[in-house]
């Protein structure tokens, strides 16, 4: 079921808006973000991979989403 309401937050630093039942893991499909290759910080605070689906993003929350570069010094 779609969500009723849109909600606002913080995502790197840029305002989003969201349904009120997203999740991390909806969040990270609607930027096509592979959730393999990020770490997602929730209000400073990081969150473990299988807890994404699960995690309810809400009003005024701040995320940062960490891409994972490959490379290395040579």
């Amino acid at each position: 079921m779609e969500g009723l309401f849109d909600v606002q937050l913080a995502v790197n630093g840029k305002t989003r808006t969201v349904a009120d039942d997203a999740t991390i893991t909806r969040l990270l499909e609607e930027l096509q973000i592979n959730p393999l290759r990020v770490a997602v910080q929730l209000n400073e605070r990081i969150i473990k991979r299988e807890l994404y689906e699960r995690t309810l993003l809400q009003a005024g929350d701040t995320l940062e989403i960490i891409t994972f570069m490959a490379g290395g010094s040579s």
